[in-house]
């Protein structure tokens, strides 16, 4: 398994996903989105994925976030980028998902992102 990651419930009932390593193929994203599955039952729909230590991402980690964030959205909640490495970011800006995305800086300014 080439993708790790850890939860943190902020204290604004925010989840934040930290996500290090490469999402390379569906098994790598597979125990995350059933992660992020189970919150939503749970009401949890406020989630920021902190990718300041992912190294790499393929379409199938994309297909992962942009499935995440459908589901987030078609329960009227949200789900934000963080702290996103430039190769990241530079596919982002390529597959032009960039312009769906909510992506911030630091992870502090996703957390603030929530309290407005």
């Amino acid at each position: 398994m080439n993708l790790i990651y850890t939860i943190d419930n902020s204290e604004q009932g925010i989840l934040i996903f930290n996500l290090s390593g490469k999402i390379l193929s569906k098994e790598d994203s597979e125990s995350i989105s059933n992660e992020i599955d189970e919150n939503i039952e749970k009401g949890n729909i406020h989630v920021i994925l902190h990718l300041k230590e992912l190294d790499y991402i393929n379409s199938t980690g994309l297909n992962f976030i942009i499935s995440s964030f459908t589901k987030m959205r078609n329960e009227g909640g949200e789900l934000v980028i963080s702290s996103v490495s430039q190769k990241v970011e530079d596919l982002l800006v390529i597959t032009k998902l960039n312009t769906i995305f909510t992506a911030f800086k630091t992870l502090s300014e996703a957390k603030d992102s929530f309290s407005k």
